[in-house]
């Protein structure tokens, strides 16, 4: 297992273990896990494959903001196609199977198309192959070889109850800036419902912390002002899937949907941080710093031994204290910034204190893969040296913006 000590705050239930399958394989995590964050913590790191070269792919986001990880999973006598591994809970029984493979995630056969890549350009299908006569048959093989889930026609429907809400604010998501906005519009009288996708409230200000003590008691001490306020409902595993004319919000809970309406709305949803180009950006090992933090912070597991990080602002600084006061060596930090700002600086002397190389105006050039084909080695570019090195690691953090 590559689980951290108990960290503050972590989202997992340590007395209570789950067994689960995936491929087969019988594994175990705790309560509060997530299949990614089960199977990062049993050291599976390969999660799926690519949907046209059946690439190797990890954990990226570990926030279902990419589909590395899509899975088929077969519960209670149900199959149910294309579902999130890093929105889906564990559950003592829960079989999970990698989709897209033919023969199984590891040995799938069709993992040999990537060597033909350069042979299978964008839409080579349509001109090498597009005939009046014979399309519709190399359709149907195409659409096999590049599907995703099996549906199951036995499957039987399942009706969604439903209920009606009403507020006086809506605030969708409860980071930082949505549990402020929800604490000023409480304060000031109104009736609140605060919607978050995640089943705990705080968003960011649980995970980027950057070792920041005084940070996550802020935070702390907010979201126990949020929760115990009156006037503010929440609901969390809720996604607002759709705001419609007259303030008419619809909630996808867990249990049924919420017909939410309410006198004004307010968006606190965040951002999504951005990847990187660099050659072999998709082998496993590959993740957004933020990503990774949410794996050290929520769920107590370690990303990796050894993690590079790639910085494009400051937030990236934070990953990298986050995973050395985790006990992870972080062998180099790469800012593509010749000059990073203040705060960027204050951050890189912490980390040199710690042994940490920081680099300014470099930048990943290439992720090498081993022969399981996730990551054992990083090669960088020094922009002033104009040179290329090499630096050991079997993961790396990226913060490309957001």
């Amino acid at each position: 297992m590559k689980r951290l000590t108990p960290q503050p705050g972590e989202w997992i239930d340590r007395s209570q273990p789950v067994s689960f399958s995936f491929e087969g394989r019988t594994l175990r995590g705790y309560r509060g896990d997530t299949l990614t964050s089960a199977l990062m913590a049993s050291g599976v790191r390969t999660l799926g494959r690519s949907f046209k070269y059946h690439r190797r792919r990890g954990a990226l986001s570990v926030a279902n903001h990419d589909v590395n990880a899509v899975v088929q999973i077969r519960r209670a006598g149900r199959s149910v196609p294309n579902v999130r591994a890093d929105l889906l809970p564990i559950a003592e029984g829960l079989e999970a199977f990698a989709v897209n493979t033919q023969g199984g995630l590891e040995k799938d056969r069709r993992r040999h198309l990537d060597r033909l890549s350069a042979f299978l350009p964008v839409g080579f299908y349509y001109k090498a192959f597009h005939s009046k006569h014979l399309f519709p048959r190399w359709e149907r093989l195409f659409r096999d070889m590049a599907g995703l889930g099996e549906v199951d026609f036995s499957t039987p429907r399942v009706a969604t109850p439903k209920r009606y809400e009403f507020a006086d604010i809506a605030v969708i998501g409860a980071g930082p800036s949505g549990l402020a906005a929800a604490m000023a519009a409480a304060d000031a009288g109104a009736e609140v419902v605060l919607v978050d996708e995640n089943p705990r409230i705080g968003g960011s200000g649980t995970y980027a912390l950057g070792s920041d003590a005084a940070g996550a008691r802020r935070v702390a001490d907010l979201i126990d002002a949020v929760t115990s306020h009156p006037r503010i409902r929440r609901f969390i595993s809720t996604v607002a899937v759709g705001l419609y004319a007259d303030h008419w919000l619809a909630l996808d809970a867990p249990d049924r949907m919420l017909k939410l309406r309410v006198r004004a709305v307010i968006i606190a949803q965040g951002a999504f941080e951005q990847p990187a180009v660099f050659r072999n950006n998709d082998l496993p090992g590959v993740m957004l710093a933020s990503g990774a933090q949410r794996l050290m912070r929520r769920y107590a597991v370690a990303p990796a031994s050894r993690i590079g990080v790639l910085a494009a602002n400051v937030h990236a600084y934070r990953a990298a204290l986050d995973a050395r006061a985790a006990g992870i060596e972080v062998p180099v930090m790469l800012d593509l910034r010749e000059s990073p700002g203040p705060q960027s600086r204050l951050l890189a002397e912490s980390l040199r204190e710690q042994g940490v190389r920081v680099l300014n105006g470099a930048a990943v050039y290439a992720a090498h893969g081993g022969r399981e084909g996730e990551i054992e080695a990083i090669e960088l570019a020094e922009r002033r040296a104009g040179a290329w090195q090499r630096s050991p690691g079997d993961a790396i953090a990226v913060d490309g913006l957001w």
